[in-house]
């Protein structure tokens, strides 16, 4: 959920295409507790929940890390206990506010935080099934274990697998804002990181994580994007071009490279889908998306 709303206004628009929705829910703070964050509202998570009984769509109360801090994580599984106190803070807002489960988002943690992860990992699903709720989660984008960095390092794909319900792989920022500007969400890239993962976790349970939101740099300095913004670059300085590659869009002006991933771009990755029978797909996010993904989307996934 978003300020300016326009997340909520995506969601109720094309609600009944989709099974799930998961918001920023619950944040873990850089001290180890777990609060509410600032959305969805009480209203807003009336109508969020209300909206999605409606079209029969699951609600997941996304945790997230503040500021993709690995320090509270650390705080918050210093021992068993206190993973199993951090555990039940989260199915117990979860089970306040009647989401059907957790949807898990905590990004950049350690290499030496493998461990305590699968652990808090193990002790969140098994409190929420006992709750009759699930557990969904994001993971890094790796091609090999255990990975060349510590957020995917601290990710042991097989063992998350075998907890989780859901494995929602992050299949972008392959280029990201302080890199150099490049594509977003390759193909073949996507490919090789859906197939080690499909090796690793059963690919019924994974899903193919689909940017929907472009980058524009300066210098290695790169700012996110949602589809209005990029529309108004275009205005501004367009014609933008396609990369033959990665089928993403690419606009230049005043020094600048902006790329999008729009609705076209999108395409291969239904293939992969299909290809590895796959669980689906996972936009990130409702609202900053292109409009035109929705017609491609409904062409390809029947």
């Amino acid at each position: 959920m978003d300020d300016d709303g326009s997340s909520m206004r995506s969601f109720k628009d094309h609600a009944s295409s989709l099974q799930t929705v998961s918001t920023d829910w619950i944040h873990c703070t850089k001290e180890g507790v777990i609060k509410r964050g600032p959305h969805p509202t009480a209203s807003e998570r009336v109508d969020l929940i209300a909206t999605a009984r409606k079209y029969g769509v699951k609600v997941y109360a996304m945790a997230v890390n503040e500021g993709f801090a690995p320090e509270g994580f650390e705080i918050a599984t210093a021992s068993p206990e206190a993973i199993a106190n951090h555990a039940a803070a989260l199915v117990k807002i979860a089970a306040e506010d009647g989401v059907d489960g957790i949807d898990l988002d905590y990004e950049s943690l350690n290499e030496k935080d493998r461990v305590p992860f699968t652990k808090f990992v193990q002790s969140l699903a098994g409190m929420l099934h006992s709750k009759r709720m699930k557990l969904v989660m994001a993971v890094h984008a790796k091609e090999s274990e255990p990975g060349t960095w510590g957020g995917t390092q601290s990710q042991d794909y097989a063992a998350l697998g075998k907890a989780a319900d859901s494995v929602r792989v992050m299949t972008y920022d392959n280029h990201w804002e302080t890199s150099e500007a490049g594509p977003i969400s390759s193909p073949d890239w996507v490919d090789r990181v859906m197939t080690f993962a499909a090796s690793q976790i059963s690919p019924s349970k994974l899903e193919l994580g689909i940017a929907a939101y472009g980058y524009d740099w300066l210098d290695k300095k790169g700012v996110g994007i949602s589809w209005n913004d990029w529309s108004s670059r275009l205005a501004a300085h367009g014609p933008a071009k396609r990369d033959p590659q990665s089928q993403e869009l690419i606009l230049t002006y005043d020094g600048r490279t902006a790329y999008f991933v729009d609705g076209i771009a999108s395409r291969p990755k239904f293939g992969i889908v299909k290809r590895l029978k796959l669980n689906g797909l996972a936009m990130w996010r409702l609202g900053s998306e292109d409009p035109g993904f929705w017609a491609i989307y409904s062409q390809l996934s029947k």
